[in-house]
């Protein structure tokens, strides 16, 4: 029998033991798929690329005759001020991690290696995982269109375009490259800081101003992060840390975490090790209310105004113009397109209150970096079809047929042909003529 000391200093040990191992076993189980799926629009587009469509498009009794594609820029670098934060605000917080050290030990080695990777002049770059993102969606592209497209570029098959900014234009080049397997001599037009049909809310003062910087369109997002669950989640980061940390820097660590995440497919970043599986939901519904009234159904200027990049759709598919049209944008711009197409559209209107309900609007899924929409022509047996691709797989158009991959051509304009005919750009975007719906 151990004397009184020995026996306490071994019940000790076996506690310190224990906890250790149960410290150890928390490390290791962490939610790495759901916090990696619940990114927002800074997902990467490897974690929305379920089983693409990559083997030829074969319908019976069809050919493809045309081409129509908005593709958003592969995974960037943040903003400036995403990157202000991390070099500043998010080492503070790293020195209060490792100062309490509330975390376990293999945490702590992520926290301890961790240092801030940019400069401000470095700021929405596109990176090496953008440029392969965009290189493979061009090269699926290829072996899904097969003997459709022509095997080398010419300027009479293929027109593209991307917008006055560095990660568009080598989005297009790398998407380019996949697609002819080298690099062509591609014409592209001018760039547009303002372009009518890549970036026409640009030229909506409108809804730049009544929408995009009205501070009342965030209401029900500032109503949410004031509410009782991102408190919670507050308490949660705050013990984690060891001090008190705010909504505001929660935000930049959840943003840190998603391009951190999208960066590379290798590294865990150490800022997702703080949200586990309810923290990443709440934020993530947090993104999905901001984008809803600012991109998304919120108020119907926003995708009303996404008539100006449709009637060039339209325009293209009917005219004797270049078959295959490629377009490389922005987030603003396949989020308006989503909802001027009906697509995700919830029976109600998200507000703060709407966490618990279930919902379509989920950007981490509908608006990854490299997003695409691709519409496709065939003349068919039975007339002309159109197919719409979303993340390179089919979707049903709200209004065609449901559960069909084709919806005739006559339809499809008949659906838009209101919104199209009237698709008053200037009026419906000018602060000195009232809308309707302001009279």
């Amino acid at each position: 029998m151990f004397p009184a000391k020995t026996s306490l200093l071994n019940f000790l040990t076996y506690c310190w033991l224990l906890v250790t191992l149960i410290d150890s076993q928390s490390c290791t189980e962490k939610p790495w798929e759901v916090v990696h799926r619940r990114l927002a629009t800074k997902t990467p587009y490897r974690h929305v690329l379920r089983e693409p469509a990559s083997k030829p498009i074969e319908i019976d009794g069809c050919r493809i005759t045309k081409t129509w594609g908005l593709f958003r820029h592969g995974t960037r670098n943040p903003s400036r001020k995403v990157i202000e934060g991390m070099n500043s605000d998010l080492v503070s917080i790293r020195d209060e991690i490792l100062q309490h050290r509330k975390l376990c030990k293999k945490e702590l080695e992520l926290f301890e290696r961790w240092q801030p990777a940019l400069e401000p002049d470095q700021e929405k770059l596109l990176v090496t995982e953008g440029a392969d993102e965009m290189f493979q969606i061009g090269r699926r592209f290829r072996q899904r269109y097969a003997g459709a497209l022509p095997a080398h570029y010419h300027v009479n098959d293929f027109y593209f375009k991307f917008t006055k900014t560095e990660r568009a234009e080598n989005s297009a080049r790398n998407f380019s490259y996949g697609l002819f397997d080298r690099i062509e001599n591609i014409f592209f037009p001018e760039p547009l800081a303002k372009d009518p049909i890549l970036r026409f809310y640009k030229l909506c003062e409108r809804w730049r101003q009544n929408i995009k910087h009205n501070p009342e369109t965030l209401r029900e997002v500032d109503l949410f992060y004031n509410s009782k669950l991102m408190k919670e989640v507050i308490g949660k980061i705050s013990k984690k840390v060891g001090t008190y940390v705010d909504a505001e820097s929660i935000h930049l660590m959840y943003q840190t975490c998603a391009f951190e995440t999208a960066w590379t497919k290798e590294y865990i970043s150490p800022w997702c090790l703080l949200f586990d599986k309810s923290s990443v939901k709440i934020l993530e519904f947090g993104e999905d209310l901001e984008y809803y009234w600012i991109d998304g159904y919120g108020y119907d200027l926003t995708y009303q105004q996404a008539c100006a990049a449709f009637a060039d759709l339209f325009r293209r598919f009917d005219e004797d113009l270049e078959p295959y049209t490629f377009y490389f944008t922005h987030s603003g711009t396949l989020l308006k397109a989503v909802a001027f197409l009906g697509l995700y559209r919830d029976d109600y209107p998200l507000t703060h209150r709407d966490f618990e309900r279930s919902r379509k609007w989920r950007v981490s899924e509908i608006d990854a970096f490299a997003t695409n929409l691709v519409f496709t022509k065939l003349e068919c047996s039975n007339g002309t079809q159109v197919m719409l691709m979303h993340q390179e797989r089919p979707v049903t158009i709200p209004g065609c047929p449901q559960n069909q991959t084709l919806c005739d051509y006559r339809t499809l304009k008949r659906i838009f042909n209101d919104k199209i005919e009237n698709c008053a750009f200037e009026p419906m975007c000018s602060l000195n003529v009232p809308r309707r719906d302001e009279l």
